[in-house]
């Protein structure tokens, strides 16, 4: 089974790459790298992830890397095949804040006893859910600057969160 195991990524690695040269080999249209770039990010997540699994579920960080990645990769793919311009990235960040709070959600879901990963990803997916609406031009603009103006809140509710739970712990 472990042989098994260790020859599945690199088998599906050289079957990708195979299948892609040999699509070239015969003339069959293909996007180029500079659209499928994001793609390494994304199969590097999904292996990342199926590893975890396939590993006896011991690194429960395995599961972060892998969403992470996966969505990285994902994300991007948006840009490369034009359903997004380069030129919105500064509309999108909070996008990143919000992968990295979903990584943790999945960190979290797979080992729910450690509850400290539940402080970054809640920070991160109100920090995302908060500056998404307001960088597109959703929000009232005088909502939207009161966002940018009380923001550090959420950082200031996650490090008394953190304190809180430091005391419950040191008590019990």
């Amino acid at each position: 089974m472990t042989r098994y195991r260790s020859s599945l990524i690199p088998g599906l690695v050289l079957i990708l790459i195979g299948g892609w040269l040999l699509a070239e080999n015969l003339h069959v249209p293909l996007p180029g790298m500079d659209q499928m770039w994001p793609a390494f990010p994304l199969i590097i997540g999904v292996a990342t992830f199926i590893r975890y699994f396939t590993e006896g579920r011991r690194d429960s960080g395995q599961v972060f890397v892998g969403v992470a990645a996966a969505l990285v990769g994902a994300f991007f793919f948006l840009f490369t095949f034009g359903r997004l311009s380069w030129g919105q990235m500064e509309e999108y960040w909070p996008v990143f804040a919000l992968i990295g709070g979903v990584a943790f959600l999945a960190q979290w879901a797979v080992a729910p006893s450690r509850r400290g990963l539940l402080i970054p990803a809640l920070i991160g997916l109100a920090v995302g859910l908060a500056f998404l609406p307001s960088t597109l031009g959703l929000l009232n603009p005088a909502v939207a600057k009161q966002i940018r103006q009380l923001w550090p809140l959420a950082l200031i509710a996650g490090g008394l969160m953190l304190l809180l739970s430091g005391f419950a712990t040191r008590d019990n």
